[in-house]
């Protein structure tokens, strides 16, 4: 053995980064919601207006999604990515029902797709997810995305995934699944991305709120976070957003509490301690105000969705 003496030594900065110019990067979170694949005889829906984003693809066609006088049918050869709060309705063209319903089978093999696809029900796999602020402000519509040989082959086996394990995505599985949607966003034009960022002090607040809603959030510590005298905060965040900072933190609540009746099992109580309201009571005067229905009957009338 021997030993090598070394004169001179690299500063620490030129291992890290060669550049002395500051790098700014802009950083996508993508949160997964849920991911399913089953088939469906019925898909009747009016207003599907949602705070989160959703990926939608069929083998069999013959669902459809409309927009603005526009329809689009969910086909194999392509993605159907909707932004939220998009305000969509769906159907299917074999339906003759009239009014709003969502009847599917939960399936485990490709047979039983084939089989069920038979029967003239249509397949549906789907992907809900956000990508936090401000990315989830996109452009709202209808967006298609043709699928190239390796996506289909990708799509085809994620499907198959989600039919061996319905209730669970594994590490592997999610990755397929990011690739999936960041493909998909990549498709898009510029123009889904007409977003706006606000002052740097605001683009702070905004991110504290989004990590904080279950604390109390006052103008007081806001200002903090902005370095802002209160007065000042005020007139900025309505000038910058468009709303007052109380309409906005009720309006971020609500829509972590939709995605929580949505995406999990946790207790009306819960939902309304990790949003950030006061009580339960509280938490259903809010959201009937926004919504027209308690957490409850919200739950009930989402169903399978």
């Amino acid at each position: 053995m021997y030993k090598t003496n070394i004169s001179h030594k690299l500063p620490e900065q030129l291992k890290y980064d060669p550049w002395d110019a500051r790098q700014e990067i802009i950083g996508v979170k993508l949160q997964l919601h849920c991911s399913r694949y089953w088939m469906l005889s019925e898909w009747e829906c009016q207003n599907l207006s949602l705070p989160f984003w959703r990926l939608y693809h069929s083998k069999t066609g013959g669902s459809c999604v409309h927009y603005r006088g526009k329809t689009t049918e969910l086909t194999s050869d392509k993605l159907v990515l909707i932004p939220p709060y998009t305000a969509f309705s769906s159907n299917i063209n074999t339906s003759e029902s009239m009014v709003e319903s969502i009847k599917g089978i939960r399936i485990n093999t490709e047979q039983q797709v084939e089989q069920y696809a038979a029967l003239g029900m249509k397949d549906q796999f789907f992907v809900h997810f956000n990508l936090d602020y401000p990315y989830d402000r996109a452009e709202q519509g209808v967006y298609c995305c043709r699928l190239n040989d390796y996506w289909k082959q990708e799509l085809y086996a994620i499907e198959a995934e989600r039919l061996l394990h319905p209730n669970e995505i594994g590490f592997l599985s999610s990755m397929r699944l990011n690739g999936l949607i960041i493909y998909a966003l990549q498709q898009q034009l510029p123009e889904m991305w007409n977003i706006l960022l606000p002052d740097k002090r605001i683009q702070k607040v905004l991110s504290f709120i989004e990590t904080n809603l279950a604390s109390e959030l006052t103008i007081s510590s806001l200002s903090e976070v902005a370095s802002l005298a209160a007065n000042s905060l005020a007139r900025l965040f309505k000038r910058e957003v468009q709303k007052t900072l109380h309409q906005y933190i009720q309006q971020k609540r609500i829509e972590k509490a939709i995605l929580l009746l949505y995406h999990s099992t946790l207790e009306i109580e819960a939902i309304a301690d990790e949003c950030g309201f006061y009580d339960r009571h509280h938490f259903s005067k809010v959201f009937k105000s926004q919504t027209g229905f308690s957490p409850a009957k919200y739950r009930l009338r989402i169903g399978l969705r």
